[in-house]
């Protein structure tokens, strides 16, 4: 979660060249920022899953080291995921704002 949401927004904040999708076009290009018309739903949800997939391969084998988890850890990456999400949600919803 944790990765898919930093992931998601890192493009973003970072100006990472992004795959876009222009509908009246109908073709797909890299770009940083192509126009008003592309969508950039395509681009953002590909650096979500690829650091999803980091951060899960991450913890799969941090947790093959340590082979029990403690109650307080959990917590503490219990609470970093939902702050990280908050943080994500609060940015697209501040770049929304009229």
């Amino acid at each position: 979660m944790i990765g898919f949401a930093l992931g998601y927004a890192l493009p973003g904040c970072a100006g990472l060249p992004l795959l876009f999708y222009d509908p009246l076009a109908r073709s797909f290009s890299v770009a940083v920022r192509p126009g008003p018309i592309p969508i950039a739903y395509y681009g953002l949800i590909g650096y979500g899953l690829l650091a999803a997939l980091l951060c899960g391969m991450t913890a799969t084998i941090a947790t093959r080291l340590e082979r029990t988890c403690s109650p307080r850890l959990i917590g503490l990456f219990s609470a970093w995921t939902l702050t990280a999400l908050l943080l994500v949600l609060s940015y697209f919803a501040w770049n929304n704002w009229p």
